[in-house]
């Protein structure tokens, strides 16, 4: 049966979600706990510890975009994207443990080498299955609402993970009698094994457009990357999902710092990261009502307009505060998150059409490497470092009671920081044009230029909805 005919079904929809408990989860726990680990376990120095996330993107800057490239290129019996996801269950689970194996050198430098070195295989391998996981989606459908489902789906699984990454990990770490690394360990064993595991599923529940491999992709690694800048629509979504994903992993590198030191109630941590994230996985399906009905710049721009109230109302927390109380404000932020986690990767197929409509080339890999690299890097390269060097800066010392003065400073980055991010995603998302019906048009015409479709042929409006989205003359592209 031919790609087109294939109907994306409840099992689809299960398979294809499953694959971001990896996603969801791995980068749930590192954002959490690994600067945390370094800092208080391992012994780091706080901006070592930061800079062990940074270091890895000077190869994240490179492997990021291959593997896109070389996804779109992959020739083979299983599939030049799905392929890979048989190829990581092992490495996935064994890079995992490797970031949480605790090292006995002495030297400042050696333990920055090392953890430099597993965080860049962790990296690595998360790039190699997850992008082209990614890139699947544009494949399996080309419906706007079916494509709004697999994102709903695929961030489902994704904050089902997330919620279990928030939760049980310090559980587990705690349980342990002896060293604390003990715990580390014992968790990372039984995580890197439940993230390897769902990619059997993924992997025999979801297809490929043959259509697609048979593409021509040029072999200009570096032009066929730059090019996609051209694509308006991609600009803005970019801008969209750095500053939602920059506020997300600054709020969840330094919630364990706030409820450690500046709550001082350390022992509400599963009560309040597990009802933020269970609201947050609870708001994915309703935010996907929303973006079929009113768009995904409606539904992104609510979210966010919600999480900064959330924000805002940490103001009213002390460490005299009621649980309840503690966990309202959570529930908030969770409301909030859950636009700013499932928006970005809805808007991904849509995008990538509108790069179809431009090049006659479907490049699902590419943008999906862009994508990801940008994540990392702003995550690894720059909020990362930062909060490093402002812990330092601000005079935090590891393990003791920190001054009111430290913690004033602290507390004001803590709301600030993810506040101003999330102006930045509100006010540029106002330029985003991919509506329902912009989104339904750029469909349907891409259907009529893969039947043989001439551009001169399209009508006024259609023209005009499509240079609105691509920045670029219907006439001038590459059909």
């Amino acid at each position: 049966m031919a790609n087109k005919e294939r109907t994306v079904t409840f099992k689809t929809l299960v398979s294809y979600g499953l694959g971001d408990i990896y996603g969801g989860g791995a980068f749930m726990i590192v954002g959490l706990l690994f600067l945390f680990y370094l800092t208080e376990v391992v012994g780091l120095s706080p901006a070592l510890a930061g800079l062990v996330f940074g270091i890895g993107k000077v190869w994240d800057a490179v492997s990021d975009p291959l593997m896109g490239y070389l996804s779109d290129r992959t020739k083979s019996r299983f599939g030049r994207r799905r392929v890979y996801f048989l190829a990581g269950i092992v490495p996935i689970t064994l890079s995992f443990i490797l970031l949480w194996l605790p090292m006995d050198f002495t030297s400042q430098g050696a333990l920055f080498l090392y953890y430099s070195f597993a965080y860049i295989l962790f990296a690595t391998v998360f790039t190699m299955v997850m992008i082209p996981y990614s890139a699947l989606a544009a494949e399996l459908s080309g419906d706007y609402k079916t494509r709004n489902k697999l994102s709903g789906s695929r961030l489902f699984f994704s904050g089902f993970s997330s919620l279990l990454a928030a939760t049980l990990p310090k559980i587990i770490i705690d349980s342990s009698k002896g060293d604390p690394s003990d715990g580390y360990v014992a968790m990372s064993v039984v995580f890197g094994i439940f993230f390897a595991l769902p990619w059997v599923f993924t992997y025999f529940g979801t297809w490929e457009n043959k259509q697609a491999v048979q593409q021509s992709i040029p072999k200009n690694f570096m032009k066929e990357f730059l090019t996609i800048f051209r694509n308006r629509s991609f600009r803005i979504h970019i801008l969209m999902y750095v500053f939602a994903y920059s506020a997300m992993d600054l709020l969840m590198a330094l919630f364990t710092y706030y409820l450690t030191y500046y709550l001082r109630r350390p022992t509400l941590y599963s009560v309040a990261m597990g009802t933020l994230m269970v609201v947050q996985l609870a708001m994915i399906m309703v935010y996907v009502r929303i973006a079929n009905s009113k768009g995904k710049r409606f539904a992104y721009r609510m979210g966010l307009l919600i999480w900064l109230t959330g924000m805002f109302c940490t103001l009213l927390l002390s460490f005299t505060s009621p649980v309840w109380l503690v966990a309202m404000v959570c529930a908030v932020i969770g409301l909030g998150t859950s636009a700013a986690v499932f928006i970005p990767y809805a808007i991904l197929p849509n995008v990538i059409d509108v790069d179809e409509l431009m090049t006659g080339s479907q490049r699902s890999g590419v943008y999906s490497g862009a994508m990801t690299l940008t994540r990392k890097l702003v995550q690894g390269a720059l909020v990362m470092p930062m909060i490093g060097m402002f812990l330092e800066m601000v005079g935090f010392v590891s393990n003791t009671e920190q001054t009111n003065q430290v913690l004033s400073r602290f507390f004001l980055f803590f709301i600030g920081g993810p506040a101003l991010l999330i102006i930045a995603g509100i006010v540029a998302a106002t330029w985003f044009e991919l509506s329902p019906k912009n989104s339904e048009v750029v469909a349907q015409e891409l259907v009529r230029l893969r039947s043989g479709g001439n551009l001169q042929d399209a009508s006024a409006e259609v023209k005009a909805i499509c240079e609105k989205v691509s920045g670029r003359k219907h006439e001038l592209c590459n059909w």
